[in-house]
């Protein structure tokens, strides 16, 4: 049986009906998953640009919200002097955020999508953070953490909003004159807030360390009274 079914198959030409209806479909079958391999390549490509277009542009949204409650936490603390302080502060703290519940995930890669994730902890971590200080703080220490917190978070928000954006080939962000600057704004304003924390650290320390200083003649002294009251 098998040795007759071999000699057919021999028999048959490239010429005949059935081969050329054979060959014919087989072509249109490979064409067709062609073409649809590629309309799907192409398509899954689109909706990945437009998800981290729109995550970019949720990250550099929040941004400027951080931005303005910087603005917002220096007017707290001017107008504290005058008002209650916990009506001037009610609205002043870390903004929320959450990325947009349209955005297509499945289109990214996991490792793309846990660094993503990562932002709103971290935002909801710096919350929890300065709200401690809301009602046992004092207005200063309030408003400069958040203030501070603001900056760092607004900082954190640009340079994933830019990884992300370069990662997937997307159009660079191209701020107004409004925001040309905030980047190197902040950038400024973390340097310099870290400088001044790091000194306030430093000062109990050098004042100890004065005040040791300052005890060395005394100890001397009274050492040197020691052996004549001893004679």
């Amino acid at each position: 049986m098998r040795h007759e079914w071999l000699e057919h198959v021999q028999r048959l030409s490239w010429d005949t009906p059935i081969t050329v209806t054979l060959t014919s479909a087989t072509v249109g079958s490979v064409v067709t998953l062609a073409w649809i391999t590629a309309s799907n390549a192409r398509r899954r490509k689109r909706q990945r640009h437009d998800t981290v277009l729109e995550l970019a542009l949720s990250l550099e949204r929040h941004a400027r919200a951080c931005r303005t409650m910087m603005h917002k936490a220096v007017w707290a603390l001017t107008a504290s002097a005058g008002h209650g302080r916990h009506d001037v502060r009610k609205d002043v703290t870390i903004p929320s955020f959450a990325f947009p519940d349209t955005l297509d995930w499945q289109v990214l890669s996991r490792r793309t999508i846990s660094e993503l994730r990562e932002y709103p902890a971290t935002v909801h971590a710096a919350r929890e953070h300065v709200e401690a200080f809301r009602e046992f703080g004092e207005p200063t220490d309030f408003c400069w953490q958040v203030e501070f917190e603001c900056a760092k978070t607004a900082m954190s928000a640009l340079v994933l909003a830019r990884a992300t954006r370069r990662r997937f080939g997307v159009e660079t962000w191209k701020p107004g004159a409004k925001d040309s600057a905030m980047e190197r704004e902040l950038s400024d304003f973390i340097a310099n807030a870290e400088a001044r924390r790091k000194a306030s650290l430093q000062g109990p320390k050098q004042f100890a360390f004065e005040q040791r200083l300052e005890a060395r003649p005394i100890d001397a002294r009274t050492n040197e009274i020691a052996p004549s009251a001893s004679t």
